[in-house]
């Protein structure tokens, strides 16, 4: 296995961590803003909007891990020994 294949494979773990957290973090805020709320600066709907935000970094950092697994996979299957292929 390539240093860049382990490399990107951490970048994916830790997309995939940070959308765990952008998701905890949006229904943390969703809790707090909605006993907090009712202010004329911080209605309760804002609460919403946290949770709405915390679920799009999730779909956002996973989409991104995604990616970068796809292009783990290409580059891997790229780089195999192909029998058929002239020598250099």
């Amino acid at each position: 296995m390539d240093d860049s294949n382990k490399n990107a494979r951490k970048l994916k773990i830790i997309f995939q961590f940070f959308g765990w957290i952008a998701a905890a973090l949006g229904v943390i805020f969703f809790f707090i803003i909605l006993i907090g709320g009712g202010t004329p600066e911080a209605p309760r709907a804002t609460s919403v909007l946290a949770l709405l935000l915390g679920f799009f970094y999730f779909v956002l950092f996973f989409l991104i891990a995604e990616f970068l697994r796809l292009l783990v996979a290409i580059e891997a299957n790229t780089r195999k020994n192909d029998p058929d292929a002239l020598p250099e």
